[in-house]
Order: structure tokens, then sequence, then C-alpha cells
């Protein structure tokens, strides 16, 4: 016997919302199929005002709204303002599986040191206890059965058709094996799974999000070879139909970012292929809007390099143009990296740059900073692209003799 029907709408939504569950005593069983399915309702019931509240990051007004101290109650206040008393009184009036449900949130906030067993709770307030066992099995160093943990969790939400949760459950998942345990291919399988399991009316946030999951596996695996990194673009392009700069800007920079990749790889074999170098340097530059040197380092570095490198092959009547700015973003780059801290990276950039300067014409710097890129690739040992600088160096000079100039 439970307080509350079933499925919930638990860990389909952002957290806190994710931790509310919707008592016997409100009977809107249209709303919470909605939420079921991670979305929000068009018209919100006056007696769920505590979850939209919650959904819209003012917890502390949504607790306002829960006068009374029944248990569900009692666990949706604690949910929301936090802190032992809140909790405190949760656990000690929740039974069955609502008691499951106020240990997961009391293990979340760090109150408890391990979560309720699985078998205290079925359905998806047992996927919801599975979750919080893969956070502890990741925290105690085993990604392999935090992986186990999320498959179970989220065939125990399938089966009960709470697909927001298992759908939640399932990026998790995919994100851990991707990123964690260095399996693209079973992450791409995950996600791939997760997209075609949920329902045509589940949250697109949710599904926008698989994508970007699956895209970013594929494309771990895709070489360069063109049908995968085609299907990385098409996952990423839909994305970034849900996610724009304005709502979304960390998740925009992402897909935008990816696609420019995915382009700049993407082999060309006729005339039209080379447009896709112009619309990766549109996606590398609206990457940039959000990915800034001060607030993003470490992406705005890996942005700024691949705008540069792409913009050395964009096919234009500003040639030159391009160029220059190529070499600017270079010379950005180098005041961020030092070689003793990453000499390849240093010697990439250098190289890249060299380059560039050589297409303008400007023999003596390009020079100068190929030869550095040459030596530093010989002092870390690698021959194979110190070959290949040195292959550049002599076209360098070669040009340069051409037309009329000599390299010191």
């Amino acid at each position: 016997m439970t307080d509350f029907p079933r499925p919930q709408a638990v860990g389909a939504l952002p957290f806190p919302a994710g931790m509310l569950v919707i008592g016997s005593n409100i009977d809107v069983p249209e709303v919470r199929e909605t939420l079921i399915l991670a979305n929000e309702p068009t018209e919100w019931p006056a007696q769920l005002e505590f979850m939209q509240l919650a959904l819209s990051d003012d917890a502390e007004a949504a607790a306002l709204c829960i006068a009374d101290t029944d248990p569900v109650s009692l666990a949706n206040r604690a949910a929301l303002v936090g802190g032992d008393e809140a909790w405190t009184a949760a656990a000690a009036a929740a039974t069955g599986e609502l008691a499951a449900l106020v240990d997961v949130g009391r293990y979340t906030v760090g109150i408890l040191d391990s979560p309720p067993a699985p078998d205290t709770a079925t359905g998806e307030v047992r996927a919801m206890v599975l979750s919080a066992w893969a956070s502890h099995a990741l925290e105690s160093g085993s990604a392999e059965q935090a992986v186990e943990y999320l498959r179970e969790g989220v065939s125990e939400a399938r089966s009960l058709g709470a697909h927001g949760l298992a759908g939640s459950l399932a990026l998790t998942l995919s994100t851990l094996q991707r990123d964690v345990l260095g399996d693209p291919v079973g992450a791409s399988l995950e996600a791939d799974r997760a997209i075609t399991s949920l329902p045509l009316n589940c949250s697109r946030e949710l599904r926008a999000e698989l994508q970007i999951s699956r895209a970013l596996a594929r494309q771990q695996v895709a070489g360069t070879e063109r049908g995968a990194l085609l299907a990385v673009v098409a996952d990423l392009t839909e994305a970034t139909k849900i996610f724009r700069e304005d709502s979304h800007p960390e998740l925009f920079a992402l897909c935008n970012l990816h696609l420019g990749l995915a382009y700049i790889i993407m082999p060309m074999s006729d005339e039209g292929d080379r447009i896709r170098i112009g619309v990766a340097v549109n996606s590398l530059r609206a990457a940039l809007r959000i990915y800034t040197r001060e607030e993003y380092p470490q992406e705005w570095a890996s942005t700024q390099l691949n705008l540069a490198n792409a913009l050395q092959y964009l096919p234009s009547v500003h040639q030159e143009d391009n160029l220059d700015e190529a070499v600017q973003l270079y010379e950005e780059l180098l005041q961020v990296r030092t070689p003793e801290a990453d000499p390849i990276g240093y010697a990439r950039i250098l190289a890249n740059q060299g380059n560039a300067l050589g297409h303008l014409g400007v023999f003596e710097d390009a020079a100068s900073r190929l030869t550095t890129a040459r030596d530093i690739f010989r002092a870390v040992g690698d021959d194979e692209t110190a070959a290949e600088v040195e292959s550049t160096l002599t076209g360098l000079k070669e040009a340069a003799s051409a037309a009329g100039k000599e390299i010191s």
C-alpha cells in the first residue's frame, strides 16, 4: 500500500522537482501522465503549484505552497527546502516505498552514507533507488557496477511506462559509457535504444539530449567515414532545433562545436562538399559566442583551434583575410599554451600558424615557427610528425625561392 498513485514522475524532471510526489489526494491523472513523459502541462492545476514553482527554480516559494503535514507533503517539503530537520521529519513519517524515496533524497544530500536496499521498492521508485546505487558505485570507483545498476533502472522504469525517467537514466548510462569507461560503441547503442523506445510525445529536450549523446559517441568511432559522420551531423542538427542560443547556450555551443568538427573531418569529394567547410566555420563561430576564453577556457581553446584550421582551407575570394584571421587565432592560443606544459599541442599550433604564414607569403616568420615546431617534435620523440613539418618547411623554402626571396 502506498501513499501515492503509480507511476509517478520522479526522476523525469530536474532536481528538486524530480523528487516531488503527487499524493493520492490530488486527482490529476492526465497531468501526471504528462509529467511522466518529462513534459510540462499546458495548464497547471492549482494543487500542483508547488511543482510548477519548483520547475521554475523557486524552491522556497514552492515549499510555502505545502501546508499539510501528511507523509507525502513532508517528503515534498524536505526535497524543496532540504536541511536535517525537514529530512528527519519526512523519514519519521514515511513508510513503504515513500520511505525508500525519502532515503534516496537523504542519500543524495549527504545525510545517509548509502541508498536504501533495492528490494524496498518497485517500479519507478526502485529505478530511483538503483540510480542512487549507481552514484554510490561511481563514488566507490566502480564504473562497471554503476553501469549495471543503471541498466537495471532503465529496464525497471521502461517496463512501467515511466518513459521520462527511463530516458534520463539511459542518458546518464550512455554518457558514463562514453566518458568514463571509454566505450563509445556501447554508449551509442544505449542512446539509440533509448531514442527508439521513447514515445513520440515524450519530452523533445530529452530526445535531443539523447541525440547529442549518440552523436558524440558515434563521432569518436567515425574516423573519416562519410556515412558515419553524416549520421553525427543529422543528430546534432536536430538537437540545435531544440537547444537555441538564448535558451540553452551550453548545449547550443556543444552542438555547434561538434558540427564544425564533423564537417571539417568529412572527406571532400566534389565542389558541393567544399561548402561544408563554410558551414563548419559558421558553426565554430557560433560556438565561440558562448565559449569565451574567460568562462570556458578548455572549450574555447578547442573551438578556436578548429576554427583557425578551417579558415586555412575555406574556399573564398577573401582567402587572404581568412589566413590573416587564422594567424591571429593561433597567436591567441599560443598565449595560453606553453611548450613546458603541453609541448606537442604548442608545436602543432606553431606548425599550423607557420603553414598559414607561408600561404600569406610571410616566409621568414613561417620558417621560424615551422623550425621551432619541428625541433619540439624531435625532442619529444615524434619523428613522424617532425618529418611532416620538415617536408612543409622544404616546400616553404622552394616557394620563397620562386618568389625571389631567401630564408635565413
